[in-house]
């Protein structure tokens, strides 16, 4: 039998072949000898003789240049690594297909499906199959080393198979049940820690809980026994051994009222997911607080009774109040959380559990999508505009496209859909959905504040934002104030005009006035402010531009003994520190928070009364095809989180007022703005009407890289039989990074495998650093 393998960890789009006399499932992880070396590969398809292999539907995938009509001349399958496959066919169909339409990298898909350190949580044993065989169970490692081994394999004596080995729990006698009994009077006023914090915010969105379950549930934000004991001690908590009534699961459906659109939407979809021939993508389309999440709540209700639901999230952070959602909506189901910030010992548990079929949700950000959970019938994707469901490094890979190809059920929801997902849904190849009111409260009010014209009491505040500022917290609500960047400003020479760039990268630095030094926030280089400027010998510097710093500074100067707090890169670096400062927010201890596009995430805090925007000219200038409507998902996301219990108000400074983005942001029109876009992208064949390959090289001899990117774009050109547009190349627009010139161009192309693979065989003439993506967010 021959076999089409892909060899893990390896960036190019091809399969090689192997032979084996044994019978191997597809999906199966095998051994095979790959450039003289033991590699580890995954079964992809079976075929009985060389000549079927040139038939297949995979013929353009696999490399021929080993394989002759002379069946000696194919290697032999070492060894099988588990024999049994873990990957369904729902994912390994689905691999293929994007492997021939987008060029991924089938077999860095399959690794993808593993948790990392798999091999070192699971053992290989061996034990009879026949009951006239005596063999007692025993490791791998042990049987192999018997004489009849091989033997007994063959015949069909001994069953292989692999287990995870876990630490059995400790029983703990009697459940113990906890409720939240402090009101919110209470907890505004009492000093709690992060992580007592992060057990509040949990039982305010799920209800009671059993202290095992919690614990469960919160094992990664470090919570024990000690941190529940603690909040009883302060009053905040009750714990019981006695049940503690709360509402049923149907009770509480009971209670939820849909409006006429969600219940529309809810219908369609369940139509075509009862149906269980079809497999249709679907498009939620609704103004943020328009109640998407409760028709995702009666789609899984409902899809549970087929099989299992994946429950996507743009970001970790998101993960705890989605699962503390879904506890209280569904308390018997076993859910359960699967992220890159848990021990490789946790993610194999769980990754372990959806194997065996012991999980029916599973949540997560884009990672989760490849653990393979056994019959999946529906995926929820949150927030699927988001630029986090596309992996920004190797392996390049977009959770939407791959999707396509999933035959499951899929429902992508968003406020600000991504443009491709808009059009699919358009033009009827998905199913679209509409929501168009906000539930149980209007959208925002929006104020553009032309920054030619107004008056500002601060360098980057206007006299309008200060005063709506002044009101929404006399109203005992608060404030998010939104700008482009982290940091401070820009460092410039206030007589020449020159601007202290990093030492290794073409960008200026950024000053941060917490350590007082530069940062590139490219390389990672700091260094002190000069004394004097290098090109005209001034000592007057002055600060450009409009940092989370500044508007800090800014705000603690013109509201004085007021709570203010900021979130970016620079101090939240972890999922943990983000939830800290959310959960001041929420419980009232932050009045007035600024932050970069990390608060336009997920926030759902009633809390906010008002949203403030500043600097935000420079993001749609950017150069980038995808800057505007970047800016514009992000402004009415923004926006959104204004009011999300009585109406808000949202204030815009802006420079350019009739700007299309500011306009229909302001207007919260996204139908218009997307139909302005597509009209356009139409005109220039940009995606979503075609996709765009981006091809980077880098190299630290600036006339290497040159000539190299010039070579490489040559054969591009002059391939035959390959119908493209090249735009380029051309130098990166932030030239130098880490000491490498970095050179680049696009191929737009609707033949996106054609030209990924012949970009493949081409750069291997050219070793060196490539970065090569298909239509990645920024273009």
């Amino acid at each position: 039998m021959y076999y089409a393998v892909a060899i893990s960890n390896y960036s190019e789009n091809k399969m090689f072949v192997y032979s084996s006399a044994e019978d191997i499932t597809l999906g199966e992880r095998v051994v095979v000898s790959f450039r003289n070396k033991k590699t580890l590969a995954y079964v992809v398809q079976k075929f009985e003789s060389i000549e079927k292999i040139w038939e297949s539907n995979i013929k353009e995938l696999i490399d021929f240049e080993k394989i002759r009509l002379n069946s000696s001349k194919v290697p032999k399958i070492i060894e099988r690594c588990d024999y049994i496959s873990f990957i369904d066919s729902v994912r390994l169909n689905a691999f293929i297909d994007c492997a021939l339409s987008l060029g991924y990298p089938i077999g860095r898909l399959f690794d993808l499906s593993f948790p990392p350190s798999f091999d070192k949580y699971f053992t290989l044993f061996v034990e009879s199959a026949n009951p006239l065989f005596n063999l007692p169970k025993m490791k791998y490692e042990e049987f192999r080393k018997m004489s009849k081994a091989k033997e007994y394999i063959e015949n069909g004596l001994v069953r292989i198979f692999r287990d995870f080995e876990t630490k059995k729990p400790r029983p703990r006698g009697k459940e113990e049940y906890l409720k939240l009994v402090a009101s919110p009077e209470e907890l505004a006023k009492l000093r709690l820690t992060s992580k007592q914090s992060v057990v509040v915010n949990y039982l305010l969105l799920k209800g009671v809980s059993t202290v095992d379950e919690i614990l469960k549930d919160l094992e990664d934000e470090g919570i024990d026994k000690s941190v529940l004991v603690q909040l009883k001690n302060k009053g905040v908590v009750e714990i019981t051994e006695q049940p503690i009534t709360d509402e049923t699961t149907e009770q509480l459906n009971s209670k939820r009222k849909l409006t006429d659109e969600q219940h529309k939407a809810v219908e369609n979809i369940l139509e075509e997911l009862n149906n269980q021939k079809t497999h249709l993508k679907h498009l939620l389309f609704g103004p943020t607080g328009s109640g998407k999440t409760e028709v995702y709540l009666d789609i899984i209700k409902h899809a549970l009774n087929f099989g299992n639901v994946i429950y996507l999230v743009p970001e970790i952070s998101l993960t705890e109040q989605t699962i503390a959602r879904l506890r209280k909506h569904f308390p018997d189901i076993p859910i359960a959380v699967y992220h890159s910030y848990q021990t490789d010992a946790k993610r194999v548990e769980i990754w372990s559990k959806a194997v065996k079929g012991e999980i029916n949700i599973l949540i997560g950000p884009r990672s989760a999508l490849f653990v393979p959970l056994k019959n999946l019938k529906l995926v929820v994707v949150d927030e699927e505009q988001d630029e986090g469901y596309y992996n920004n490094s190797e392996p390049y890979y977009d959770v939407r496209k791959i999707l396509h190809h999933f035959p499951v059920t899929v429902i992508f929801g968003s406020a600000t859909p991504h443009l491709e997902t808009y059009k699919l849904a358009k033009d009827g190849l998905y199913k679209f959905h509409t929501l168009t009111k906000r539930f149980n409260v209007e959208l925002p009010e929006v104020e553009i504040i032309d920054m030619r014209k107004e008056k500002k009491v601060t360098p980057s505040i206007s006299k309008t934002l200060h005063e709506e500022i002044t009101n929404v917290l006399k109203k005992g609500m608060s404030a998010l104030i939104f700008t482009r960047r982290k940091g401070f400003s820009r460092v410039q020479c206030a007589v020449c005009g020159h601007t202290v760039k990093c030492d290794n990268c073409d960008v200026s630095m950024t000053y941060h006035s917490d350590s007082e030094k530069l940062k590139c926030h490219l390389c990672g280089l700091e260094k002190g402010v000069p004394n004097m400027c290098p090109v005209c010998g001034s000592q007057l510097f002055t600060d450009k531009g409009t940092g989370t710093e500044k508007i800090e500074r800014e705000l603690r100067e013109l509201f004085p003994g007021k709570n203010i707090g900021r979130i970016d890169a620079e101090i939240i670096d972890t999922p943990e520190k983000l939830k800290k400062v959310l959960e001041a927010l929420r419980e009232g201890k932050l009045e007035i928070v600024t932050g970069t596009k990390m608060i336009t995430k997920g926030l759902d805090i009633y809390r906010i009364g008002l949203v403030g925007i500043i600097d935000v000219d420079a993001l749609i200038s950017y150069p980038d095809i995808n800057a505007p409507l970047r800016t514009f998902q992000l402004l009415v996301q923004v926006i959104g989180r204004a009011g999300r219990k009585e109406k808000g108000k949202a204030v815009i400074q802006t420079y350019d007022p009739n700007n299309p983005v500011i306009v229909y942001a302001s207007a919260q029109d996204v139908t218009g703005y997307y139909e302005r876009e597509l009209s356009l992208r139409k005109e220039l064949n940009y995606p979503p009407f075609a996709d765009v390959v981006h091809v980077m090289y880098s190299n630290q001899s600036e006339e290497i890289a040159r000539e190299t990117i010039d070579a490489v774009y040559n054969e591009i050109l002059n391939a035959e039989g390959l119908y493209i547009e090249i735009l380029g190349p051309s130098e990166h627009p932030v030239f130098k990074v880490a000491n490498k010139y970095r050179y680049q161009f696009f191929v737009k192309t609707t033949n996106v495998s054609k030209v990924v693979n012949l970009i493949s065989e081409i750069k291997t003439k050219y070793p060196g650093d490539w970065v090569v993506r298909v239509t990645p967010p920024e273009i």
